[in-house]
Parts: structure tokens; sequence; C-alpha cells
């Protein structure tokens, strides 16, 4: 009787367990869908782009400040997008991704010149821009004592590119002062 109850006691886990592992791969498929459809959102980055740069001028517009090149392309099954951009005499290998369980999007950043590791967390705002700040992730430079953060927005234009505005704040994201632009258009 032993024997028989501990093959009724498998077979009943087991057919108890079947609805559970089918919940778990729902569960996991609709993860992976809102994963991708969160990458998905950043597919207006990728490509080809020549970028003119700007800076900011003493008027309050902007000067022209160089160009670079880069192409943006999918990594690792398709959950990142990756480019190498050069500005002036920094190289920076910055990494786009979309964390399903935070639901943010993270901007990584490395340059050849000073070690960081910069790291950016936000989101899609209303008007359709990705807009992303290193100032939760604790990330920052430090200029004459004052510690700088930085903030990035990107957003896809009427014309097949995008541009990319970097603004710095050392008062903790009250103000933030315009530090480069970049326009991208397809190669």
């Amino acid at each position: 009787m032993t024997a028989n109850r501990s093959i009724l006691l498998a077979v009943a886990a087991l057919a108890l367990a079947a609805p559970a592992r089918g919940l778990a791969q729902d569960a996991a498929a609709e993860t992976r869908a809102r994963l991708h459809g969160g990458v998905d959102r950043l597919s207006f980055l990728r490509g080809d782009w020549h970028a003119s740069l700007f800076a900011p001028s003493a008027e309050g517009g902007w000067r022209e400040a160089g160009e670079t090149a880069m192409g943006v392309a999918a990594s690792m099954n398709d959950l990142y997008l990756e480019t190498e951009v050069q500005s002036g005499p920094y190289l920076y290998e910055i990494v786009f991704s979309y964390d399903v369980v935070q639901d943010l999007y993270r901007v990584t950043s490395r340059d050849d010149q000073s070690g960081l590791i910069d790291v950016y967390e936000g989101a899609f705002e209303a008007n359709g821009s990705l807009a992303v700040s290193n100032l939760e992730s604790g990330t920052h430079y430090v200029s004459g004592g004052a510690r700088y953060h930085n903030r990035m927005t990107f957003k896809k234009d009427s014309d097949g590119g995008w541009v990319w505005l970097v603004e710095a704040t050392s008062d903790g994201g009250a103000t933030w002062s315009p530090q480069l632009k970049a326009v991208a258009r397809p190669n």
C-alpha cells in the first residue's frame, strides 16, 4: 500500500505541476513579449548614421562642433543596441537596453579617457523621446570641485533621423545646461 500511495502522490504532484508549468511558460512568454516590445521602441536608433555635432553658443543657440559617424546595431539576441561614438578626444562605447522587471531604459557609456562606466536610467516621455539621466545611478564626474550629472534625450525626427541632446547639472537636477547636440542622418 505504501508503494501505491507513493505512486499516487507522484502522479498527483505531476498533475498539479502541469498547469503551474503552463502558467510559468505563459508568464515567461508574456515577459519576453514585453521585453522585445520595449527594445523595439529603440529601433529608430538602429542603422548607420552621419551625425553633425553642435555645442552651445554664447548667444544661447548652437554652433557647429564637428561630425562623427556611428553604426547602431542590435546585439545579444536583439536585446541590446550598441554603438561607438568619437567626440573630440573621446571614444565612447554606448549600450541601450530595456529592463522589463524595473520597466525602465538604461544607457551605459564608457570612454577611453576617464575609466568611468556611466549608467543612465529613464523612460520614454509623452512626446516620444527617450530621456535618461545618471542622477539616480550615482555615476557622475567632478569638475572644479563640483559634482556633475548628465541627462540625455534621444528623439526621432521627421527627416528619418534622430536628435541626441546631452545636458548637465551641478545642482542635483534643479537646472540643466545644454552641453552637446547630435543630429543623426542615415548614411
